[in-house]
């Protein structure tokens, strides 16, 4: 064999040996590029709230959120429903920011089915506000011996725990704003956002 045949197949062999480790793949088979992490996909998530009167929770003049705390994860979805069995006022005045409805993903609320995005100010019995989630939700008054139900969806971009509180005064008092306005479990309490 000719002394340039010999150096040829040499470079031939070397470019060979060369290529075959320059592929992705590894010595057992599995790829040896990382892995691409997708983001998580969002969880659509179901919380439901009851509004007693005081009547019904024994404490007369004392309405209730039920449950006043909950939580859901980081990153998810949250369809609210709020059923309502409080039939007495706590009038706001047209200029108040808690009639208008707040921090859904639609920019409205359903009540009993119907998307409102504002709720008359001599109308409204609660709200239910979480100011550290920009969310804004007022409860109509409900009919006499019945209920009403406002329904809602919002985002929780951000872990942590988020009080919420009743902005009508539906309290104790000449203003309203004392007993279950100032009490944990009535009309304040807290979503606590979970870290994913």
């Amino acid at each position: 064999m000719n002394r340039s045949l010999l150096i040829k197949t040499a470079l031939l062999s070397s470019t060979v040996i060369l290529a075959a480790g320059c592929g992705t793949a590894a010595a057992n088979g599995s790829s040896s590029t990382p892995a691409v992490s997708q983001p998580a996909a969002a969880v659509a998530t179901a919380r439901s709230m009851t509004i007693l009167t005081g009547k019904m929770d024994g404490k007369p003049g004392w309405p209730e959120f039920t449950p006043s705390v909950w939580t859901a994860p980081q990153g998810s979805t949250v369809t609210l429903t709020i059923v309502s069995h409080d039939d007495g006022t706590a009038p706001l005045t047209s200029s108040s920011p808690y009639v208008k409805v707040s921090g859904t993903t639609t920019g409205s609320e359903l009540v009993d089915g119907q998307a409102v995005t504002t709720v008359n100010a001599q109308n409204v019995a609660h709200t239910f506000t979480v100011p550290g989630l920009g969310i804004n939700l007022p409860i109509p008054v409900a009919p006499t011996g019945g209920t009403i139900t406002v329904k809602a969806t919002f985002k929780l971009p951000k872990s942590g725990t988020f009080n919420w509180q009743c902005e009508a005064p539906c309290g104790t008092g000449s203003t309203g704003w004392g007993g279950p306005m100032i009490t944990p479990g009535y009309m304040e309490g807290s979503v606590n956002v979970t870290a994913q």
